[in-house]
């Protein structure tokens, strides 16, 4: 059983309690905040005391108000701050209103956040071919065509996709894609990215190459695709094939229409 307390001890528990701690009366006049209140507000008690909530900056009002987390913006004084709010009306009719410092919590949740999103960019493989996946892509993508925006590049990409994959079940589509995507990681240079955008379609991101030489390295892969051997599951008369789309990037292309101008070329007969 704990032994009685003084008011005296009572009053330095209070004032020195970790959380934020007010007392307010019935008409909404503030007539006591602690030392961690005080720290909380940017403000000194003697500015608080005697005033109604309703007079104080309307910023800080949520905090007697709210039953909730309220966000204080960064200013002058402080920086960016959470806190979760409540209050306890007393049979004498004043209310306890108490505040916590969630700050550390946000930022843990903030950083919890950016360590998802890096887990995500760490994970953008397409499960079946271990390639680069569409985000990855683009991603790499969009940072090739800032570099030739910056120092006016060449870039280059081809669409290769692949025909006729409508005839073959999933696991058909497995076994043929897998050796698709280790020739190609075999046919491009270290600087080049290849990947995998969709079911069919497979896209190749070629930096500091111009849009000539993409004719000749389409007709390389056809030819090499033709070679595969016959995957394990495949139709005895199914033939590999492909339909290539390429574009160079100019200025003023984004990402968007130099994969416009790639997908506008896929079947053509030149």
């Amino acid at each position: 059983m704990l032994k009685q307390i003084s008011n005296a001890e009572l009053s330095q528990i209070l004032e020195e309690c970790p959380m934020g701690l007010a007392l307010s009366d019935s008409n909404r006049n503030i007539s006591w905040v602690n030392d961690t209140f005080e720290k909380y507000l940017g403000i000194t008690a003697r500015e608080i005391n005697g005033n109604t909530i309703d007079e104080l900056p309307a910023v800080l009002q949520p905090l007697f108000t709210s039953s909730n987390i309220v966000h204080l913006s960064a200013n002058s004084i402080r920086d960016d701050q959470w806190y979760i709010c409540s209050q306890k009306l007393l049979v004498d009719g004043n209310t306890v209103h108490y505040i916590t410092d969630v700050g550390p919590l946000n930022l843990l949740m903030q950083e919890r956040e950016l360590l998802k999103d890096e887990l995500r960019e760490a994970l953008a493989i397409d499960e079946v071919t271990g390639m680069p996946n569409k985000v990855a892509l683009f991603q790499s993508l969009e940072s090739q065509i800032s570099r030739s925006r910056r120092y006016n590049n060449l870039l280059s990409i081809v669409i290769m996709q692949v025909n006729d994959l409508d005839q073959l079940d999933e696991t058909q589509t497995a076994n043929l894609l897998l050796p698709i995507s280790q020739m190609l990681n075999d046919q491009v240079r270290w600087a080049d990215i290849a990947g995998k955008l969709n079911n069919s379609d497979f896209l190749l991101v070629l930096p500091e190459t111009a849009g000539n030489a993409c004719k000749n390295l389409s007709e390389n892969l056809a030819a090499r695709l033709e070679a595969l051997p016959v995957a394990e599951g495949l139709p005895a008369n199914f033939k590999v094939t492909a339909s290539f789309g390429y574009s160079e990037w100019s200025k003023g292309d984004d990402l968007t229409l130099l994969m416009q101008k790639a997908r506008k070329m896929l079947g053509r007969k030149d």
